[in-house]
């Protein structure tokens, strides 16, 4: 939600659409922990779009420890690297100790691979992982002492014998603090595994000592000069290992108080808060679990400083207000709205599994015809109850429009941001006086938005659908421009240029209907959004995209999703959304138009399920 005031657009607003982006599985495993960036005003809840509603709560959990046993192998593979290095290096290489290298370092990379992949693992198999790790190395301690400190003392070289069990001491050291830093764990588990792993080289010792008592009777023996056994010196060893296997546990026991102490935090009310997935001008939005109903959801949070601004507040209770009057299922959906005890203001929506239009056409590129007049047949539903409750939305864009997934449906339009909802002229006394601002996107917003007109009529919400099945159908707004007054003045006085001239093939009704949307003068555009969705109903490409195809649609680009990845690699991250700051650059493939070295792109005038393949993006 944008608010632009005429001082802000004459000193070089940029019209930037949205500023913050969805998530989708392509993108890594979750949500969580990647908040998009910060809006230029009000809420919507797009970052909170994914196109997978993962679970959140032991999902999440078990992603986490999975994420931290992956890096675990890597340590354990420069440890073995090293002591091969150093072994090679005094000339000392054993062909019996390299084999068990070699085939641990085997077994290490197999757990990687499975670690790394996206095969899914139960808690149990972590576990198991885990133990099997820590397990091998520790084992393969005991093997080097127990083999290397024999052949040292058989061969009376006492010193060689001795940097051993300092070298195996300091390897276990690394053990415990490697198992503290990686494996989450409680304090009770934790001094389980690593008490033992300090007490086994002096356990190894002792039965080295018991097994073969006169070539390790050196251990007895004092240093020339001194009667102090040789034996008394691992006493130092001994206590260090010791401190670091009661510092590990203490730190378990620390790290959990902290995780409870987070976990309590992060409770709102019956909702845990599970990460924060975006931002917008007035506060941020989590991902949140309801705790009796495990259903997931959005929590919008109002940012502390704003909450101490009366009128923000007053913006962010009129928005809840506005919301939960509405039932279109079209409609975003308020579950709840509340105020913490320490005067935290929040309210909750539904969680939307999809992706905004805008993100939508700039992954996969300008929509087929008949893809666009099936999602704005549905929003008209949506913006048609809101104008017949005298209300006028006044910021429809693309970023406030989502194509989402609810009850195994596939494109299911969802109208968000009742941020700047006012009331129309036959729903009010009379205009506010004051100064006139502006309010809306630049890039979307109607004529008389843009000069400022005191009164606005749902023909104003016309143009803003009108500019967004422009933008669905070639990519691009209406008007471009390096400052918001630039587009705002555009939108007020200039011609709009028909869409089929920057893509070819576009149907001449529903071109017709869209410019008619546009026209400079309301009295020309359609009167109401039912008088719109009925023309839109009448275009020939009308029934050529339904629920089913739009499955068909979804399930392609899962499946491309799925293998855009290696097993072994975390998935690339999104580059910025491009309408951060600036004019919006020409979206991908055909979202350019025509240039003299780029023909226009052509696309039959009725889609079918085979359509999409053809207006993909370079993502397809």
């Amino acid at each position: 939600m944008d608010n632009h005031s005429p001082r802000d657009v004459a000193e070089g607003v940029t019209p930037s659409e949205d500023a913050t982006r969805s998530w989708h599985p392509g993108d890594g495993e979750s949500p969580r922990g990647a908040a998009g960036a910060a809006d230029s005003g009000g809420f919507t809840p797009r970052a909170a779009i994914a196109r997978h509603a993962a679970r959140p709560g032991a999902a999440g959990v078990r992603s986490a420890i999975r994420s931290r046993l992956g890096e675990l192998p890597v340590v354990y593979l420069l440890l073995l690297g090293l002591s091969i290095s150093w072994r090679v290096l005094i000339g000392r290489e054993d062909w019996m100790l390299l084999e068990v290298d070699l085939a641990l370092i085997a077994s290490l990379v197999a757990f990687m691979a499975v670690l790394w992949s996206r095969w899914p693992l139960s808690s149990t198999w972590l576990k198991g992982i885990e133990l099997g790790m820590v397990g091998m190395i520790a084992a393969r301690n005991v093997f080097v002492q127990f083999h290397m400190m024999l052949g040292y003392s058989l061969l009376r070289d006492r010193m060689m014998a001795q940097l051993t069990m300092k070298n195996v001491v300091l390897l276990d050291a690394v053990l415990i603090l490697t198992y503290g830093l990686y494996v989450p764990k409680g304090w009770r588990r934790a001094a389980a595994i690593v008490f033992p792993l300090a007490l086994i080289p002096f356990a190894t010792l002792l039965v080295l000592v018991l097994r073969y008592p006169e070539p390790m009777g050196w251990l007895w023996l004092g240093w020339s000069g001194s009667t102090t056994p040789r034996l008394y010196l691992f006493a130092f060893d001994a206590t260090v290992l010791l401190i670091l296997a009661v510092g590990a546990t203490l730190g378990a026991l620390m790290v959990g108080r902290l995780r409870r102490e987070v976990d309590e935090a992060r409770q709102l009310g019956q909702y845990r808060l599970e990460g924060k997935i975006g931002s917008g001008g007035m506060g941020e939005v989590y991902l949140a679990e309801h705790a009796l109903l495990k259903r997931p959801c959005a929590v919008k949070l109002i940012r502390p400083r704003e909450a101490a601004d009366p009128d923000a507040l007053e913006r962010f209770e009129h928005e809840v207000r506005i919301t939960a009057t509405l039932s279109h299922p079209n409609t975003v959906e308020i579950y709840d709205y509340g105020r913490t005890e320490d005067g935290l203001y929040y309210y909750v929506m539904e969680y939307l599994p999809g992706l905004n239009l805008a993100e939508l056409v700039r992954r996969h590129g300008p929509l087929p015809p008949a893809r666009a007049a099936h999602l704005l047949r549905q929003v008209c539903g949506a913006v048609q109850e809101a104008h017949e409750a005298g209300l006028i939305h006044r910021d429809i864009k693309p970023s406030n429009i989502v194509a989402s997934r609810r009850g195994g449906v596939c494109d299911v339009a969802k109208l968000l941001d009742f941020g700047l909802v006012r009331s129309s002229p036959s729903h009010r006394a009379g205009a506010a006086g004051g100064a006139a601002r502006v309010f809306g996107t630049p890039l979307f917003m109607s004529p008389e938005q843009a000069v400022g007109a005191p009164e606005l009529d749902p023909r104003s919400d016309i143009y803003s659908l009108g500019a967004v099945a422009y933008f669905l159908l070639t990519g691009r707004p209406p008007f471009q421009g390096d400052r918001g007054l630039t587009v705002m003045l555009a939108h007020a006085r200039e011609p709009v240029t028909p869409p089929s001239q920057l893509v070819a093939g576009l149907p001449t009704d529903l071109e017709r209907v869209v410019l008619r949307c546009m026209a400079k003068d309301r009295e020309d555009r359609y009167r109401d959004a039912d008088s719109l969705e009925r023309a839109l109903a009448a275009c020939a490409c009308a029934d050529g995209w339904d629920h089913r195809v739009a499955a068909l649609w979804w399930a392609e680009v899962d499946r491309r999703d799925a293998g855009a990845s290696s097993p072994l690699r975390p998935p690339p991250r999104p580059p910025a959304s491009p309408d951060r700051t600036g004019p919006p650059p020409a979206p991908p493939s055909a979202a350019a138009g025509p240039s003299p070295d780029r023909p226009a792109v052509r696309r039959p005038a009725v889609p079918g399920a085979s359509s999409f393949r053809r207006n993909r993006g370079p993502d397809g």
